[in-house]
């Protein structure tokens, strides 16, 4: 009988005051069935009648196997009752075995935790962004104070320790306390061997511990990140709540770090928390007082590396090259480097100061540093040039002092005078600057000129002047100083 039929004669029977037998014959059942309805007072209770199932005949089979086997595969078990002629999947092996086979996992104890007690962190990965010239994984550091789910979060391109740290002083700053302890998972930045109970601690780590009010760390259990479950749900609801749907406006790591602003004052913070029914906000409140105060200056969390400045006065950072001043070239300084600058350090002075890039195998250079390399390798070269033209002899020295005085580019003409060494010799052109200061004319050109008249006058052909495709190869040419007398038995 259904409900409905039961409901309808107790309404005409009891409401209507009709007899069994009008009942029956306007709603055109039985007079047996309207007794029967009359006489039970509960609603009839329709179960469904049980089917049957094109596994109930291999169900002995299947006990059997487990109690031999009680860890074999649903797909193993398929492979055995198919040779006995069963037709169907494996999922209605497997739904058997849900039945038959005891439950394995675990029944989780849910935690309280006091006010101020304890803060978890975790890391979630967030897609890749485009960076300069290339792209880079985006990760997201969550942090959940216990008991109020106050939450706080920032985007990083990295998982590194430093990177860790840093995001671990700001989470604090943000709540502006400290609890009593943090509680993470087993990673590298904070666990350097074991887990749980026999964690050996990052020694950096136990110092921002230390630092930060003597928080105590807790290590999870390896492979049980049910035991931070506050996090965990924190890391979840910022992958479905904070991130989905933004993909248009999730662009750049800008708008990353613009929604880590954003997001947890105006929507995680300030929302009724699942669990605890409150707003974060407001709950944490009453925790605020039981916090430990921050201290005054925040854990050093800058990466501090050694390195060797290349010849080309460049140090190298995180595949980057950034430029130093020249003079500190093939010396060793010391890198430091955060989130926003890169710093190099020698002799405990700060000698050179970058924006750090996040993009990848890119050079930055000082403009400064750039001038200052520039001028070095003038005065350098200008040197060298003066050396060797003072080499000549006391005569070659005096005239380029003088030649100083004269309004001209001194480094021009001597570097002209050089060339008519290498063509002339030392003689003739030795000879030629001794009349040019007799005459007081300072000149590259005009000593030329006196070589080229004292050869007309003595009938000698003036040399052709070597022209090699590139010029450096001149000054790789090594050549005696040429003697007059080992032409004279060409012509005897």
């Amino acid at each position: 009988m259904k409900v409905s039929l039961w409901a309808e004669i107790h309404r005409l029977s009891e409401i209507d005051r009709l007899s069994g037998r009008a009942v029956a014959k306007r709603l055109g059942c039985s007079t047996r069935t309207v007794k029967d309805a009359l006489a039970s007072e509960d609603p009839p209770c329709q179960q469904p009648r049980p089917r049957g199932s094109m596994i109930d005949p291999y169900k002995p089979a299947i006990d059997r196997w487990i109690a031999k086997y009680p860890d074999l595969s649903a797909v193993r078990i398929l492979e055995e009752i198919t040779k006995v002629g069963y037709p169907g999947e494996v999922t209605l092996v497997r739904d058997y075995l849900r039945e038959v086979r005891p439950s394995r996992g675990r029944v989780y104890q849910e935690v309280e935790y006091p006010p101020g007690a304890a803060m978890q962190v975790d890391w979630g990965d967030c897609g890749s962004v485009p960076v300069g010239a290339c792209r880079r994984k985006v990760y997201v550091f969550v942090a959940v104070l216990c008991f109020s789910r106050l939450i706080y979060i920032e985007f990083t391109l990295s998982q590194a320790k430093e990177m860790f740290y840093r995001a671990v002083g700001r989470a604090l700053s943000f709540f502006g306390a400290c609890p009593g302890k943090i509680i993470v998972d087993n990673l590298k930045a904070a666990v350097a061997a074991g887990s749980g109970r026999t964690a050996r601690f990052h020694p950096e780590f136990e110092a921002l511990c230390a630092h930060y009010a003597r928080m105590k760390p807790i290590a999870c259990e390896a492979s049980d990140p049910e035991s931070k479950g506050v996090v965990e749900d924190g890391v979840r609801y910022v992958k479905l709540n904070a991130l989905a749907g933004r993909t248009e406006e999730l662009q750049s790591f800008e708008d990353y770090r613009r929604l880590a602003e954003y997001w947890p004052r105006s929507v995680a913070n300030v929302r009724n928390h699942e669990t605890t029914g409150e707003r974060p906000r407001e709950r944490f409140e009453r925790e605020r007082s039981l916090l430990r105060p921050l201290p005054s200056i925040p854990y050093d969390s800058d990466q501090t590396i050694l390195a060797v400045v290349t010849p080309h006065a460049r140090v190298r950072f995180d595949t980057n090259r950034y430029s130093v001043p020249p003079q500190y070239a093939r010396k060793q300084v010391l890198l430091r480097a955060s989130d926003i600058h890169v710093r190099v350090i020698h002799s405990g002075e700060e000698i050179a100061r970058h924006q750090r890039s996040f993009d990848k195998h890119q050079l930055f250079v000082d403009p400064q540093h750039r001038a200052a390399a520039c001028a070095q390798r003038r005065r350098t070269r200008a040197r060298e040039i003066e050396v060797e033209f003072d080499a000549l002899g006391a005569e070659a020295e005096k005239f380029r002092l003088a030649m100083i005085r004269a309004p001209v580019k001194p480094t021009v003409h001597l570097r002209r005078l050089l060339e008519l060494v290498r063509l002339y010799g030392k003689a003739e052109v030795l000879g030629a600057i001794s009349k040019a200061l007799h005459f007081q004319t300072c000149d590259a050109a005009y000593v030329e000129n006196l070589i080229e008249q004292e050869r007309r006058r003595r009938g000698i052909p003036s040399p052709i002047p070597l022209s090699p495709k590139r010029k450096e190869l001149i000054e790789e040419i090594q050549l005696e100083e040429p003697c007059p007398a080992d032409y004279d038995q060409f012509i005897s």
